[in-house]
């Protein structure tokens, strides 16, 4: 299979997938704005704050989805090691390494916000709110790689000033 092909492939999985998880969420994203929109919530500031942390979680989702499919039409078009590429990579390695910290600061104030019992509640907080590993080691194996790609792109313009 020629690699144009391949890259379609990818391209029209990643599609698919982000169709198919948004449908999935559909119910839960109606139910959360049903909520909100009746008021349901205890209302206050806390419910101001936790609104603000899943805006920013949302932006900082969709900004790396875009930038990764930018980054696959780059490729298809054969624009693979450029400047534009790795700032993509960049921003995408920042995103998925700040979305973790976020994500663990909205749980701890839910978990905080119905925890009945007040004492120890860092500890309870560290014992049972669960931090995405995962989205931290990603952005950072996507910012080891816009490294690569930079070195990369200065190796070639010294190549080609040698030449």
């Amino acid at each position: 299979m020629k690699t144009q092909n391949q890259i379609r492939l990818i391209k029209m999985g990643y599609v698919v997938t982000l169709s198919v998880v948004i449908l999935f969420s559909l119910k839960d994203a109606s139910k959360g704005f049903e909520e909100g929109y009746t008021d349901t919530g205890k209302g206050g500031l806390l419910d101001l704050v936790q609104g603000l942390f899943i805006l920013i979680i949302v932006f900082f989702s969709s900004r790396v989805l875009v930038y990764l499919y930018r980054f696959i039409n780059s490729i298809e078009i054969g624009n693979v090691f450029s400047i534009e590429n790795t700032g993509r990579l960049t921003r995408m390695g920042w995103y998925c390494t700040m979305i973790p910290f976020l994500l663990f600061t909205y749980n701890a104030m839910v978990y905080a916000n119905q925890s009945n019992n007040r004492q120890d509640i860092v500890f309870k907080i560290i014992e049972n709110v669960d931090f995405q590993i995962w989205l931290l080691i990603f952005g950072l194996t996507l910012l080891t790689i816009a490294f690569v790609f930079r070195k990369g792109i200065e190796l070639q313009q010294e190549n080609d000033l040698t030449i």
